[in-house]
């Protein structure tokens, strides 16, 4: 049986655990979860076995109360907000978490089930209009996130300096793999040392700090008509609002992002020095990047490559105190 039949097997088990009779079953893709398009006469739905592509992610994300954490702040997004989002499905049981027994292995798989929202992923770059409208959207996410009372017993991970070390160093491997080099990786230290001692200076003030979908790239949010659609909120966690700010920004041509901080600033007041905080966290999210994709052979050629680049574009820059997000 290969790996598909087996995840096709785990998905069929896992939907007969809700009120869904499915007519197609069709398999997605492979990375932070394994995702199935599922059809009915009457809708569409998203099947996610969480279970990530070997070695990219540590085994936090797919403990359930994590999962059921994520489906929570996906089902208040839906009913509290005018945002369109893939509302999560509970099961016969009204859970939000499906557990699937492996008939061989008797390995326990944990699934969750999103309606399907339509749209498209755009592959040219941005325009300034549509970042002007990425800023509103992710405006709106903070503003939710700020106001939102935790359900009890709420997890999520945490992007903050703790977070940021270890990713630092589960890239340390890429120099001894000859990716990158011992003076870049020395780069990418010092960068990290900067941005905790902003981080502490910071702190954690409810305007500042929340819940964040932490992974809004060009890749994660959908076009329909002149709305956009944010999907996968798999990384979600508690961080800094102006750290999402920076994940989204990597997406971004340089000559766009003021449209988008222009977007955001219609809902959502930025601290004077926010230029300088997003910067850093620019760079943090580069670095948590490399180190989710280390552990894929088929992403080494694209890290060599950029680090080299990053490091001429914009870690040069950082460390010696000069601006480079709008140039």
């Amino acid at each position: 049986m290969s790996e598909i039949d087996a995840y096709e097997h785990i998905a069929k088990a896992a939907l007969n655990q809700y009120a869904v009779v499915q007519q197609e079953l069709r398999f997605l893709g492979h990375s932070g979860n394994v995702t199935f398009y599922v059809e009915t006469s009457e809708e569409k739905f998203l099947l996610r076995i969480h279970q990530s592509f070997s070695g990219l992610q540590d085994d936090i994300w797919q403990r359930p109360e994590i999962i059921e954490s994520e489906l929570l702040w996906l089902a208040a997004l839906r009913y509290e907000t005018n945002i369109i989002v893939q509302e999560p499905v509970q099961n016969l049981e009204d859970r939000w978490v499906t557990q699937v027994l492996a008939d061989n292995t008797q390995d326990i798989f944990y699934c969750s089930l999103l309606r399907w929202i339509d749209g498209y992923i755009c592959d040219a770059d941005r325009t300034s209009q549509q970042a002007h409208q990425l800023g509103l959207l992710i405006a709106q996410l903070h503003h939710h996130s700020s106001q939102w009372k935790l359900p009890q017993n709420f997890v999520r991970p945490i992007f903050d300096e703790n977070r940021l070390r270890a990713a630092l160093s589960a890239f340390y491997p890429a120099v001894s793999y000859g990716l990158v080099s011992p003076e870049h990786y020395e780069m990418l230290t010092q960068a990290t040392q900067k941005i905790e001692s902003m981080i502490k200076i910071l702190g954690q003030a409810q305007d500042i700090w929340g819940l964040i979908h932490a992974d809004l790239h060009d890749g994660n949010y959908l076009f329909y008509n002149e709305q956009i659609r944010p999907i996968d909120f798999a990384r979600c966690g508690f961080g800094y609002y102006l750290y999402d700010i920076a994940e989204s920004l990597q997406h971004l041509l340089p000559q766009v992002r003021p449209s988008f901080f222009e977007g955001y600033q219609t809902i959502r007041k930025l601290p004077d020095n926010y230029l300088q905080i997003v910067e850093g966290f620019f760079i943090m999210a580069i670095i948590y990047n490399y180190s989710f994709h280390l552990n894929n052979p088929k992403e080494h050629k694209w890290i060599s490559d950029d680090v080299q680049h990053i490091a001429k574009k914009h870690l040069y820059k950082y460390l010696a105190g000069e601006s480079f997000l709008f140039n």
